[in-house]
């Protein structure tokens, strides 16, 4: 019965994550809505009030290329892989975020094989940022993914599939932190190789560029010849080198050790991060440590991590972007405290105050942007925060040609907006 014990943990937090995050399993994807939305985006319209998010361009780019658009008609900067498997959700499943599930939990089963710990699998599984990603349609969390599978096979000398997943990485979001982990990578073959050390690292590198094209599979469906693919990152090579200028260099650093993160666009304020985590702090201090471990592995780790921090300091940094360091920090930390599984126990239940912010989300960040919603005349947008039964008493063409006439009242007595778990008034 003691075997099972941590696999029934395991299923029980798993479904609170689910619980508390239920509403991604009744979503409706709207192909119209969100071509709408994308083409009188700020994207498409100068100084349009009609902002989009990433998220809402990668599932709805993601649907059009499943439908078989070009990579390199939209949003070309941004590589296909994680976006054409939110597509296939919108258009398969009639819902984006039960990829993001998916990711979800494939990302603790590997988290298993590469650990052997549950304290750590459940570390990765409550982490607050991790958890956050379920409800969006983001790149970090595949691109992480990728990653650890690649880990879990270099580790295991399987160099041609870490490879490939490491190609996939690639394609997954802009390839900038690719070329140091692979880096990194041939240090790994170079001193577990006992023959053909240089012939295994360029081989090794043929295979990263296997899995990138494979990324491009739904280019290559229709369009079969390479030299035009090739050709075409002209475009994207571009784009990136017009992102360059000053950078706030401490900013990363702040939002590890203070829980503090400045917005570097115009007008951006100083603000709380609500998946933020202290395995942040303690495992980025215990870095330096596990470079002397006597295990490859975590040296290994640790080199990837310092790698991206100080990449970190070259790009306007968010904080979503820690989501690649949170499973590097677990395993670090777990490996240190392996012998004390209180620590790592204590480390689980300081997760606690962020992930409340998680399942029970502030209504007044909900009031706030209906208002905005209202006041930017984004009436298509206000009538997706109605709770369902408010969408049923009155139809989206009869919420338009209201608003269209009655820009100063509401057409509901008392409006019911609905954000996931709750409910409010708004009279």
């Amino acid at each position: 019965m003691k075997k099972y014990i941590g696999p029934i943990i395991l299923i029980c937090l798993l479904l609170v994550v689910g619980y508390y995050n239920r509403w991604i399993f009744v979503y409706k994807f709207e192909p119209e809505y969100w071509e709408n939305y994308y083409y009188t985006s700020q994207w498409n319209v100068a100084n349009s009030k009609r902002v989009i998010s990433d998220e809402g361009v990668y599932r709805y780019i993601g649907y059009r290329l499943v439908n078989g658009e070009n990579p390199f008609n939209v949003d070309y900067w941004v590589p296909p892989m994680g976006k054409y498997w939110y597509g296939v959700g919108a258009k398969y499943l009639g819902n984006p975020y039960l990829i993001s599930f998916g990711f979800y939990v494939l990302s603790i089963g590997v988290m298993w094989l590469l650990s052997k710990n549950w304290l750590m699998v459940y570390l990765w599984t409550l982490n607050p940022l991790i958890v956050e990603q379920i409800g969006q349609t983001m790149l970090d969390l595949p691109m992480t993914l990728f990653f650890l599978i690649h880990i879990y096979f270099l580790f295991k000398n399987k160099l041609i599939i870490s490879a490939i997943f490491l190609g996939l990485m690639a394609g997954t979001k802009p390839a900038y932190f690719v070329p140091m982990i692979g880096i990194v990578d041939w240090w790994w073959i170079y001193t577990n190789s006992k023959e053909n050390k240089i012939r295994k690292m360029f081989f090794y590198l043929f295979w990263v560029f296997a899995g990138y094209v494979l990324a491009y599979t739904c280019y290559f469906i229709a369009h079969p010849n390479p030299i035009p693919w090739i050709r075409l990152h002209e475009k994207v090579i571009n784009f990136q080198k017009g992102n360059g200028g000053s950078h706030d260099v401490l900013n990363i650093f702040k939002t590890i050790f203070l829980d503090k993160y400045k917005g570097f666009w115009v007008g951006g304020t100083t603000m709380v991060v609500t998946g933020w985590s202290a395995i942040l702090p303690v495992g980025t201090i215990l870095l330096f440590k596990s470079m002397f471990l006597n295990d490859k592995k975590y040296v290994y780790l640790s080199l990837i991590a310092i790698g991206y921090i100080l990449m970190c300091l070259t790009i306007d940094f968010w904080p979503r972007y820690l989501v690649f360091l949170i499973p590097i920090l677990i395993l670090i930390v777990g490996k240190i405290f392996e012998k004390k599984p209180l620590i790592l126990a204590v480390i689980l239940i300081s997760y606690l105050p962020w992930l409340w912010f998680n399942f029970f989300p502030n209504k007044t960040t909900v009031l706030e942007q209906w208002n905005k919603l209202i006041s930017n005349e984004q009436y298509r947008d206000a009538y997706r925060l109605l709770d369902k039964n408010s969408r049923e008493n009155i139809g989206e063409e009869k919420w338009l040609e209201y608003w269209k006439n009655n820009k100063n009242g509401y057409i509901l007595k008392e409006t019911i907006l609905e954000n996931n778990l709750w409910k409010i008034k708004v009279k």
